[in-house]
């Protein structure tokens, strides 16, 4: 024990930097098994807390009957139904983060007594006669605080509320579900009943047992309505809203668990190689304790020891650092998923880091320590090995590339073992840099391969025009604008599968479409073939039929490939113009305007809406609405990013560091030779960090040929988690390169500034020594 402490109070700045990279990857690991363990966890806890409900269907108010409730509550696996009465339609938020954003919402009358489907008001103020109570999604994130005026438009009616609270909720939360819930007062829902009555439904909640399962209670409930001729309007799940609400979160932790998996291996490996100098540093002393007797059990145990504890301290220290962070990730996530989410401290990821850490610790010190068995003090104190031979394949006096060329090929060979290591950890910090930067490159600097990979179509504005003659019209003159570049028939729709409810992205040609998102397969071509989303896919192949419907019309369609939709979780499907009018006869009235590049969006909206103020349109600043819905991904994962940036900056620090300072500890006596002989500091400082910026320059280059095949896989897997199957990820070559050189050049900045304690060593004061 006393040998231990002697080896702690002697070696200060080593244990210190091993403590360092350690807390390093406690902070960063405890980060995502904290989100990991406690995220899902607290977002069921209040799902429970507020009886919130596994099903939730919309019908036409016109459509409901009496008999409906208790036909549904006799469904295998329901315990408890409920009927609420609401209003689902289209309503524009003016003003919503800088534009006018039309959601598809729920408006219910907040006095409705619910035993499911609670919510609750976390922040509330004097009820108006017009108030209304919005999620905290929506007051945060488009900036509608506590008494502010929020003004909706549905129709060409105007309806203007004050905010009187926001309301945590399970149902919806966020508009993750493209629909959205909000909140009236008795008084105020009322007055919008009068007025749109004809956007009445009913909405059944169910509450089904653990036991059943919740796919197969929805399909009979879906086959119920079907068999009465009900056409639900939205039916939802408590599985898909939550994926849905947590999309984020689960992206967030996957970056995070990426992260700490590559700086843990590259910790390791640091530990692994500063554990094994140190054992070279202390051979001579070492020698000396086995000559005074000391037995190889006690030198291991007194070496083995220190690490141990300082690798138990700086892990539960960088713990607990954690948890200074994990509340501003919260706070995100809160916005992002619509429910509060407060970190707890976790004993059992703290007991998982500390065993795991410290045990890998402690066994590679102990692997590094046992060869002290072998050792005879006699070679020890000497600093030989009589058991091995030794050749000069590098001799100084026949060399005919020069003494300085000599000596770096010697030290370069001699150090074999500590250039594998320097380029297995510039390899793998390399990593660190390029998906961090390929992830940045695809989010800040090519926004659009993000949006690409996680939305549908996006167009510049979306033109609204209920008048088939005007459309025409509007079509016409868009058409012959000089800023616009393309005019396109789409439209979103809902449709019915024999399962629940479809989005139906709708338009008589899909070759014409700027974002294809088929992933497997191909488009719909004639009226009576279907592409359909992710979550059908597993039911049906491609060229099976499928049975669609839509307010008491079906048309049978063949599958032609598959369809990725994030923000839908793909409960989504693709049909022709031609193929959607057989279920229907409603008439689209829905246009996609695309800019060229340089074209105010806002300008143009403006001057549409003033040459045609007395028509039916309507215009949506898509490009705008997108910005704003983007702005929080995009925001938060560059700011995740760029700490990743700075972490690998300071990883490459710290192994130059403990590299740097071995060799100058090890070859200590060697360079006061050659002072002695009349080298000078500099050439001194540039012959040892040439011994290894070769290594690390060839091992960052050739890292591009990995990375350019390896991140790809690993962005799919990353994104695959969020329910992404095609991604629109660039790998730049461009950017690879410049990450090369700027690891490159930060190496050599930080090696010329680390090797500056060359300076302080004195022949003298080696030879008194």
């Amino acid at each position: 024990m006393f040998l231990a402490f002697q080896n702690l109070r002697k070696q200060k700045r080593h244990y210190f930097s091993f403590a360092l990279m350690l807390f390093l990857t406690a902070v960063i690991v405890n980060l995502s098994l904290v989100l990991s363990f406690q995220t899902s966890k607290a977002y069921d806890q209040n799902f429970n807390r507020l009886k919130t409900a596994q099903l939730n269907v919309l019908i036409p108010q016109k459509q409901d009957s009496k008999d409906l409730l208790k036909e549904i509550d006799k469904i295998q696996g329901v315990t408890l139904v409920e009927r609420h009465q609401g209003i689902f339609t289209k309503a524009k938020v003016h003003h919503f983060a800088g534009t006018d954003f039309e959601m598809t919402t729920v408006f219910y009358d907040s006095s409705q007594k619910r035993n499911l489907n609670r919510f609750e008001l976390s922040k509330s103020s004097k009820v108006a006669s017009q108030s209304v109570y919005i999620p905290n999604y929506i007051s945060k994130l488009g900036g509608f605080p506590l008494g502010s005026k929020i003004r909706y438009t549905i129709g060409k009616k105007d309806y203007t509320y004050s905010v009187a609270g926001t309301v945590e909720e399970m149902q919806y939360g966020n508009y993750g579900t493209n629909v959205i819930g909000i909140y009236l007062p008795h008084n105020a829902y009322q007055s919008l009943f009068k007025e749109e009555e004809a956007h009445s439904v009913a909405e059944y909640s169910l509450k089904v047992s653990s036991s059943s399962d919740l796919s197969v209670v929805k399909k009979k409930l879906t086959s119920l309505l079907s068999d009465k001729g009900i056409a639900a309007v939205l039916i939802k799940d408590s599985k898909t809203v939550k994926q849905a609400r947590t999309m984020m979160s689960t992206l967030l932790i996957a970056i995070f668990i990426a992260v700490a998996g590559i700086v843990f291996i590259i910790s390791l490996f640091l530990s692994a190689f500063r554990i094994q100098n140190h054992l070279k540093s202390e051979v001579v002393n070492m020698g000396v304790l086995k000559a005074m007797g000391y037995t190889s059990a006690k030198i291991i145990f007194s070496e083995v020891l220190p690490y141990l504890l300082v690798a138990m301290i700086a892990t539960v220290t960088g713990v607990l650092t954690s948890y200074l962070v994990l509340p501003f990730l919260a706070s995100f996530l809160e916005v992002q998923s619509g429910f509060s989410f407060q970190p707890t401290f976790d004993s059992y990821a703290l007991c998982l880091i500390v065993v795991f850490v410290t045990g890998v610790t402690g066994g590679l010190t102990y692997l590094c320590a046992r060869k002290i068995h072998r050792f005879n003090p006699i070679d020890a104190v000497r600093r030989t090995d009589s058991t091995r031979r030794f050749s000069n394949h590098f001799s100084l006096a026949n060399s005919k590339l020069g003494i300085s060329g000599a000596l770096i090929l010697k030290q370069v060979f001699a150090s074999f073992w500590q250039n594998m290591l320097l380029f297995v950890l510039t390899v793998g910090l390399m990593m660190l840099l390029a998906c961090s930067g390929t992830l940045l490159y695809n989010t800040a600097g090519k926004p659009d391969n993000f949006l690409r990979t996680l939305s549908e179509e996006l167009p510049s504005a979306i033109f609204t025009v209920d008048k088939p003659q005007e459309l025409q019209n509007i079509k016409k003159e868009l058409k012959s604008d000089s800023r616009v570049k393309q005019v396109l028939d789409y439209s979103t729709q809902s449709v019915n599968d024999p399962d629940g409810g479809l989005t139906a992205f709708v338009t008589p040609d899909f070759s014409k479409l700027t974002n294809d998102i088929i992933y497997k397969g191909r488009n719909p071509s004639t009226s009576d073939e279907v592409a359909i989303g992710s979550a059908l896919a597993h039911h049906y192949k491609i060229g099976d039929w499928i049975r669609l419907d839509n307010n008491g019309r079906s048309h049978t369609y063949k599958v032609t490939g598959y369809v990725q939709s994030v923000n839908n979780q793909g409960q989504v499907c693709e049909l022709t113009a031609a193929g959607y009018h057989k279920i229907t006869e409603t008439r689209l009235n829905h246009l996609n305007v695309y800019l060229k590049k340089g074209a105010s969006v806002r300008r143009f909206i403006k001057e549409y809406r003033k040459n045609h103020s007395n028509s039916s349109l309507k215009v949506t600043n898509y490009d705008q609405v997108i910005k704003t819905g983007s702005r929080l991904y995009t925001g938060v994962i560059a700011l995740v990013l760029g700490a990743v940036f700075t972490l690998s900056i300071f990883m490459i620090s710290l192994v130059l560091f403990v590299v740097i300072n071995s060799l100058i500890t090890r070859r200590k006596q060697e360079l006061g030779i050659y002072k002695a002989l009349g080298w000078s500091d500099k050439q001194l400082i540039f012959q040892l960090i040439f011994d290894f910026i070769p290594v690390i320059v060839l091992a960052a280059f050739l890292s591009i040929l990995l990375e350019v095949h390896l991140i790809p896989l690993l962005n799919q897997e990353v994104l695959g988690l969020v329910g992404v199957y095609k991604n629109h990820f660039q790998v730049s070559l461009g950017v690879l390169f410049l990450l090369a050189l700027v690891f490159i050049g930060l190496n050599f900045v930080i090696s010329l500034f680390l090797s500056r304690s060359i300076k302080t060593i004195v022949p003298y004061s080696l030879l008194t020594e």
